[in-house]
């Protein structure tokens, strides 16, 4: 009879460490998933459907991209056409946040770090396929 009792405590013991286990992994993978979750704002947008599409010219499209890496280290991203921007950092105040960039005309001189320029840009969303960045219309591009 002590044996049995053993054996199912033994159970007991192996099924509340599986449990525990399953819900440590859980709350871990919730954890980093909320951490990972994109700010609404975060995408391609551009003034225009059209300008949507793919150009090698001027336009309105813009890339932002918090989670973007380069060489294996976080570089958060702000593009346009001749903008490449770092984000240095970003504040969200109400609806709004303020992105902090430094800006390069082109990709060498990103790349390099060469003629940086300083700039701010504000962007409100509106709802999830739109937002004003600087007050000026934009909706998501899909891709």
């Amino acid at each position: 009879m002590m044996q049995r009792k053993c054996s199912s405590e033994a159970r007991l013991s192996h099924h509340a460490r599986r449990a525990a286990i399953l819900a440590f992994t859980l709350l871990a993978f919730a954890a980093t998933s909320a951490l990972a979750a994109p700010e609404k704002w975060e995408g391609y947008w551009a003034k225009t459907r059209k300008e949507c599409r793919y150009s090698d010219g001027p336009d309105s499209k813009t890339m932002i991209d918090l989670r973007n890496v380069e060489n294996g280290k976080p570089a958060p991203l702000y593009d346009q056409y001749e903008n490449h921007c770092r984000i240095d950092s970003h504040a969200t105040k109400g609806n709004a946040t303020k992105l902090k960039l430094t800006c390069f005309e082109f990709w060498d001189d990103y790349r390099a770090k060469k003629n940086p320029r300083r700039d701010t840009v504000a962007i409100t969303p509106l709802d999830q396929d739109r937002i004003h960045i600087n007050g000026a219309a934009y909706i998501r591009c899909r891709k």
